[in-house]
């Protein structure tokens, strides 16, 4: 009962002050709305998902950055707007802010010339589970890294009440 409360807690806490999550993925099956569903449940209430990144979607991230985004490295960007996605990493490393986490199904892409990210998640998401942990991870790290300590204190104590639970 105890931790229930702790948790419900934790996860208003996290409400009051969101941290804006932004996953760009062309596969529907990794990141899917199930997922998405479960994370928000769990406290982490602003989430964007979208499959590729064209003119429009890159100036609204540019504009507003994102707290934290998750990003695969192929087949998420129109050529217009970068090669691939180590390309729109590093773009948006250089004009924002914003916490960079990379994937791939292929863990080659990996290993070629990572550059100007803040994370890489080595093994594919595949369970609900898999995904709250590598979730954690990455707003652990972001937190650790690039967060403001004065904009963030809520989300931070929230986030430390709820994870124990996740």
């Amino acid at each position: 009962m105890k931790i229930k409360l702790k948790s419900r807690v934790g996860r208003w806490l996290m409400g009051l002050n969101c941290i804006s999550i932004c996953i760009i993925d062309d596969e529907s099956i990794y990141f899917n709305n199930d997922l998405i569903a479960l994370a928000k449940i769990n406290g982490f209430k602003n989430i964007e998902r979208y499959h590729q990144v064209n003119k429009t979607l890159m100036q609204q991230l540019q504009e507003n950055a994102r707290d934290i985004i998750i990003l695969d490295v192929q087949g998420v960007t129109t050529p217009d707007v970068a090669k691939d996605g180590l390309h729109l990493a590093s773009s948006l490393a250089r004009t924002t802010n914003t916490y960079i986490a990379i994937t791939s199904a292929h863990k080659f892409h990996l290993t070629n010339r990572i550059t100007e990210v803040d994370y890489v998640i080595e093994d594919r998401l595949l369970t609900a589970v898999d995904f709250l942990n590598e979730l954690t991870n990455i707003v652990e790290n972001y937190l650790e890294k690039k967060s403001n300590f004065y904009k963030n204190i809520v989300f931070k104590i929230g986030f430390s009440l709820t994870k124990q639970n996740l």
